[in-house]
């Protein structure tokens, strides 16, 4: 064995963010080198996740454990138990919605979701004393520190190698469900049918932007299906595992949306790294002004900014220079942000 054998907690299901990550980082882990594996006893997964994530049915495995805890608190009783076999200094908790630290709303969107912030804290002290979230700037609650989690997959078209939008299928597509997501991607649309000329290729891809809505949380996947549809956006399923950089390389433009309250905390999110991956165009909203550090100096001419009709029609008008700023932003990031540095990163926490 070269290096730790680092086992991961979460719940990870197929059409979620985390679990393309944690396959990227059992994909780049030799080269770092460690061993990464998702636990069967204590992972919350879905029928399909055994097909793409390494499993190990024992925690004595491990060298170290890390949670990933997103919207869910999976871990039973007997669960929190067994973590016990791993030390507590070779613990480590991923916090990728900012659970740990006040509590932010925007709108009806609580941070802590169907939990009480104190619930989180408490869980969290209960298992570990290293805390670890993807927030940029200088917004780090007390006890947590920096980790950027997501990383830049490898670039799957660059951006100087884009076909011109009118061989494209798409001029503007965004894959990903319907979380708390609703507002922004109907501003995007309105957008699009203001641009002239009128942009009129879109679609969507993901859960909850149909009839469909996941019970119990109505608000956050509220969508009006019959509105998409007479705006001329072509709505579908979740792409399969493994192609969602491949089908946002479909379009000319990939809106990244960002949950409001994420946003706020000024956290990175997955889309941030495989819109550059597909080679597609990035177009941001105004609440991700933190990104521009990350993305540098190119990224001020991907804001839709108080014209985005405009802008949208810019970009596909001036596509071959926006190719070009795209390049400077993909070479960029992937250096900082490829998995086998992300990995890295991770491993300097590991004691």
């Amino acid at each position: 064995m070269n290096g730790p054998r680092i086992l991961f907690a979460g719940n990870f299901h197929w059409n979620a963010g985390s679990s393309h990550m944690i396959a990227a980082y059992a994909e780049a882990a030799a080269r770092v080198p460690c061993e990464i594996a998702v636990s069967s006893q204590l992972a919350r997964l879905d029928s399909q996740i055994p097909q793409h994530l390494p499993l190990v049915d024992d925690i004595n495995w491990a060298t170290h454990l890390v949670f990933v805890f997103e919207g869910r608190q999976f871990l039973s009783d007997a669960q929190l138990d067994l973590c016990q076999q791993i030390p507590r200094h070779r613990r480590l908790i991923i916090d990728p919605d900012a659970h740990w630290g006040p509590s932010m709303a925007v709108g009806l969107d609580d941070s802590h979701s169907n939990y009480t912030a104190a619930s989180w804290h408490k869980l969290y002290a209960q298992l570990s004393d290293i805390i670890l979230q993807p927030r940029t700037g200088d917004a780090l609650p007390p006890g947590a520190e920096y980790f950027p989690y997501f990383g830049m997959p490898e670039i799957h078209r660059p951006a100087t190698e884009t076909p011109p939008p009118g061989q494209l299928p798409y001029e503007i597509q965004y894959i990903g469900s319907n979380w708390w997501r609703w507002q922004t991607l109907s501003d995007v649309v309105r957008a699009a049918a203001a641009a002239r000329p009128r942009i009129q290729r879109i679609r969507v891809c993901g859960r909850w932007w149909d009839e469909e809505i996941c019970p119990g949380h109505e608000q956050a996947t509220v969508a009006e299906p019959k509105w998409l549809s007479d705006h001329g956006v072509e709505v579908a399923v979740s792409v399969p595992f493994g192609h969602v950089v491949s089908e946002m390389a479909r379009s000319a433009i990939t809106p990244i949306l960002v949950r409001p309250v994420l946003a706020q905390k000024r956290l990175l999110t997955p889309r941030m790294f495989e819109t550059l991956a597909s080679g597609s165009l990035p177009a941001l909203t105004e609440d991700l002004d933190y990104l521009a550090p990350v993305y540098g100096d190119s990224a001020e001419h991907f804001y839709l900014g108080a014209e985005p009709s405009e802008t949208l029609a810019r970009m596909l008008r001036d596509h071959s220079t926006y190719r070009q700023y795209l390049a400077d932003i993909q070479n960029r990031v992937y250096a900082a942000f490829n998995y086998e540095r992300v990995i890295a990163d991770l491993v300097k926490f590991l004691q």
